[in-house]
């Protein structure tokens, strides 16, 4: 076989890289990209394209061309380790629209290009890294995009490596250490926005009686036992720091405080088997949020087949929340000095189709007053927002926030054209004991509560429209969704009047490849 001269190609490359200093230009543009400083508009795009190219390009180095007509002969190991990984990758735009109709100069707009491209490499001796980027950066279309997207003002843009972690799998265990995605009720990874929340720490997950195939944990989504085969599932983690859904950086803080915290661990477990014809499915979740409160979860569902289109089912959940049983609390700068907080709630409907994903449901929660903690009532949840934990959560309201109190409604989830299209509606009535006009992310008022006088059995109702379109057989990987929330907080007769249309829209347009 014939020998090439590499260092004719060498000097090409040298000379090419001598012609072109905008390739310099642009590769920095990149780097401060990652590194989460403000980035302009043509160096996210150009590192977003540069990402893109590549992945689309691996696929083909794992099947270059014989080293008789290639320029770079064939290595196996790179070949192997290439066509082994797992890589997902999404780019599209995302539009938020929220609008305060009693105090229209809060309404916000954002128009936002994002996108994300994750890697998770082959296994050697059951060792493997994961890494993974997400960035958003403004589009111009409003003049100040809201900071949900892109960033605080003047911030035009976010990007940043969320996922790197060394992972460990052998059977039914796993253990990830780095930053890393994981998904549990009240500590998730919550992908609402281009920028997923993501955690620095160690995250574990054993699966018992029954595990799934490796594959499970060769890919980027997060750590969870939710959606496990297994019989009996155990899951715990000890994170130090996370990044908000809004930030660009980890920080040991959190959604109450800017100071540094010891962040929090999790243990959670999950039991689930066929009984008496039935399918049981039991979970329990132990959270310690240091400085702050102790959290216990748990749910139980219970279904029931009967017919082969056609299941009954019934849920039951429970939150029960007292202190954190450290010297060091950081409830005083919420104005409280302890945390009582429980809630109650339970779902029963039905669920039909082929593969039961077609649902409609009544729900309720409810919250009792705990005079003298924490809003009277209210829980702590650190690291998440309104989760969608409880049954009656909606896009932008839940008894988490606005409690103590109640709610109930009914919740329903459909798929047309082989789940292609998926439709979700639902409608919730809130009554809350300290209702403060929908106001619930200020705690500068005795107990944790806003300042103002609190209006006693504040009205509120809520509405959530949602549709997903899985656009494939158009172009592979092609999605579109969009989300609309509309709630309305009223004052009692007798209270100064306010009542408060809200309306917040979610568009997304995704290809993912």
């Amino acid at each position: 076989m014939e020998q090439m001269d590499y260092s004719l190609l060498f000097r090409w490359f040298v000379g090419l890289g001598k012609k072109n200093s905008m390739i310099k230009k642009y590769k920095y543009g990149f780097r401060s990209a990652l590194s989460g400083r403000n980035p302009s508009r043509n160096s996210l795009a150009f590192g977003m394209a540069v990402l893109c190219v590549i992945s689309l390009g691996m696929p083909a180095l794992s099947t270059a061309g014989t080293p008789s007509s290639s320029l770079i002969p064939s290595n196996a190991l790179i070949d192997s380790a290439i066509s082994d990984s797992r890589i997902s990758a999404m780019l599209g735009i995302i539009n938020f629209s929220y609008l305060n109709h009693a105090h229209t100069g809060q309404d916000t707009h954002s128009l936002a290009l994002g996108g994300h491209l994750y890697v998770h490499s082959p296994q050697f001796a059951g060792f493997s890294l994961g890494v993974g980027g997400d960035f958003a950066t403004w589009t111009g279309f409003y003049q100040h995009e809201d900071p949900e997207l892109t960033g605080p003002y003047p911030s035009h843009g976010i990007a940043i490596v969320r996922q790197a972690y060394l992972q460990y799998h052998h059977g039914p265990f796993v253990i990830r250490g780095g930053r890393q995605f994981i998904n549990t009720p009240y500590a998730n990874w919550d992908d609402y926005t281009y920028n997923p929340r993501a955690f620095t720490g160690i995250s574990t997950v054993v699966d018992i009686i029954g595990h799934p195939k490796d594959e499970q944990w060769a890919g980027n989504s997060p750590l969870a036992i939710g959606g496990s085969p297994a019989t009996l599932s155990f899951m715990a983690a000890r994170m130090y720091s996370y990044a908000s859904r809004f930030s660009a950086t980890f920080t040991t803080g959190n959604r109450y405080t800017s100071a540094h915290t010891n962040g929090f661990y999790v243990l959670g477990a999950r039991y689930q088997t066929p009984f008496l014809g039935n399918h049981l499915e039991l979970q329990v979740w132990d959270y310690h949020f240091y400085g702050f409160a102790n959290m216990c979860y748990g749910e139980a569902e219970i279904s029931r087949p009967i017919s082969n289109d056609v299941s009954l089912f019934g849920n039951f959940q429970m939150v029960s929340e007292g202190n954190s049983g450290v010297s060091t609390s950081f409830l005083n700068a919420l104005n409280a000095d302890s945390v009582d907080a429980h809630v109650y709630g339970g779902r029963i409907g039905v669920r039909f189709g082929t593969n039961y994903d077609d649902n409609v449901a009544l729900v309720a929660d409810y919250s009792p007053r705990n005079y003298n903690s924490f809003r009277h009532g209210g829980m702590i949840h650190p690291y998440n927002d309104i989760s969608g934990t409880l049954y009656t959560t909606t896009m932008q309201t839940g008894i988490s926030d606005y409690g103590p109190g109640y709610a109930y409604g009914i919740a329903s989830n459909f798929g047309f054209f082989a789940n292609q299209l998926k439709f979700n509606a639902s409608f919730i009535r809130y009554l809350v004991r300290y209702g403060f006009g929908g106001s619930v992310y200020s705690y500068n008022g005795a107990y944790g509560f806003p300042t103002g006088e609190a209006v006693p059995n504040q009205k509120l109702w809520s509405m959530d429209l949602g549709f997903s379109y899985d656009l494939s057989s158009i172009l592979k990987g092609l999605y579109v969704a969009d989300y609309t929330d509309i709630s309305v907080a009223q004052n009692k007769t007798g209270y100064a009047y306010y009542q408060n249309p809200y309306f917040s829209n979610r568009f997304y347009f995704k290809y993912r490849f």
